[in-house]
């Protein structure tokens, strides 16, 4: 079972990453919450893996935190719920995001694709007791949502992701604090372009 990966990214598209170990390239599934935080090619990488086995072969999914990791595990463990789907939850909404709205009943209120109103309900129902025990490792930001865009944004805009980096603090205070995309977008330029 592999359960981490450290290497170099070869290749990366959305939801997707190839890490070159020892010369062996692994291709690993990712959430859009890794994929957004994820270096330039050629920059060494540590991801979490969950190893789905399946009839036709092995799958990985990979996550840059263990708190990922271990929501996408108690995920998978709902019925009707596969790696797909976890990933695409894990895709809109972040790990001690979703414990919460868990906990307070709100699921259904985040209108993550895929998740409807009875699936939502089922979540809520069966997870309720497993996630009140998670407590998030981590504060490392998972760029899901809107920061997730501006950066996004900003790297189609030639920034480099390690000067993205040095200004990601600042960056998630604007995107906490406005909602609208390209009022976000117009702000982080005045950040970054402060040097």
């Amino acid at each position: 079972m592999i359960s981490l990966l450290r290497g170099s990214i070869v290749h990366k598209s959305l939801g997707k990453v190839v890490v070159d170990v020892n010369g062996v390239g692994y291709g690993v599934t990712v959430p859009l919450s890794t994929y957004y935080r994820l270096p330039e090619s050629s920059t060494e990488v540590i991801l979490e893996i969950y190893t789905h086995m399946k009839d036709s072969g092995i799958e990985l999914f990979g996550f840059l935190t263990q708190d990922e990791k271990e929501i996408f595990t108690i995920l998978i463990g709902v019925t009707g719920v596969g790696p797909k789907v976890a990933t695409n939850i894990l895709s809109n909404i972040s790990p001690s995001e979703f414990a919460t709205a868990i906990t307070s009943g709100d699921l259904a209120k985040r209108k993550i694709a895929g998740i409807g109103p009875k699936m939502a309900s089922r979540l809520t129902t069966e997870l309720k007791d497993k996630v009140q025990s998670f407590q998030p490792s981590s504060e490392i930001l998972t760029n899901s949502g809107i920061v997730g865009d501006v950066i996004s944004a900003l790297m189609n805009l030639g920034y480099k992701r390690p000067e993205i980096d040095e200004r990601i603090s600042e960056l998630d205070y604007i995107t906490s604090n406005e909602k609208n995309l390209e009022v976000a977008l117009r702000e982080s330029l005045k950040i970054m372009r402060k040097g």
